[in-house]
């Protein structure tokens, strides 16, 4: 592919890197895929922005590949260990991924990148756990699992640092809507307020993942 740049604007002394597929995924990434504007991601690399469409069709084409990319990156890798130790390691993969840039989450359910994204991470995942003894549908069960339990504490997450950039929390704002009601209402919720007002414990995914795995043991030790 032809990778020679655009008449652009001079640029300051010094010969600028070659453009490829991999530098221009590595750069969209690191400058944050949710609020990705071309124009921009053209001028930090350097180049016209024509030159970033002999490389994506559009927009969304960059983000499927981005987040493909990164996906790929957090892959786990298999060294042997136990099945626990191998689901816990992709747990925390995917926790890191998604908490990181928790606005994929709404790229996700608004479809602007799909399943394709994650084929070879569930392929590794169920293939580990084949090899160690689980059926393909026991595998599938597992991953559907850890996947449930996972997204919902990085969606967490992701609420709770919004908040934290805007100068509040959970228990402020909690405090804060109760306030609009009568003393006399939403008892049970009064009641239970300094835990549901705990962040810590709405993101803590590991206990319940390993509650679910607990069950598992007694088919595999």
């Amino acid at each position: 592919m032809d990778t020679k740049s655009d008449s652009i604007p001079a640029r300051p002394a010094g010969r600028p890197r070659r453009l490829t597929l991999d530098r221009l995924l590595d750069t969209a990434i690191e400058m944050g895929l949710p609020d990705l504007n071309m124009k921009e991601l053209a001028a930090t690399l350097g180049v016209g922005i024509a030159t970033l469409y002999r490389y994506v069709d559009n927009r969304e084409a960059l983000i499927r590949l981005a987040v493909g990319r990164q996906a790929i990156r957090a892959l786990p890798i298999d060294r042997g260990q136990p099945w626990r130790e191998l689901v816990m390691d992709h747990a925390t993969s995917l926790f890191s991924s998604v908490g990181q840039q928790p606005s994929l989450v709404i790229e996700f359910v608004e479809a602007r990148w799909g399943i394709e994204v994650e084929l070879e991470s569930v392929d590794g995942f169920l293939g580990a756990l084949k090899a160690r003894g689980f059926t393909a549908r026991e595998a599938m069960d597992l991953y559907r699992a850890m996947a449930k339990v996972v997204l919902g504490a990085a969606v967490a997450a992701g609420h709770f640092a919004a908040l934290s950039a805007r100068g509040t929390n959970q228990a402020r704002e909690l405090k804060t809507a109760l306030e609009s009601w009568d003393e006399d209402e939403l008892p049970h919720l009064r009641a239970a307020a300094d835990d549901y007002a705990d962040e810590a414990a709405a993101t803590a995914w590991r206990p319940i993942l390993e509650a679910v795995m607990e069950q598992i043991a007694g088919h595999h030790p």
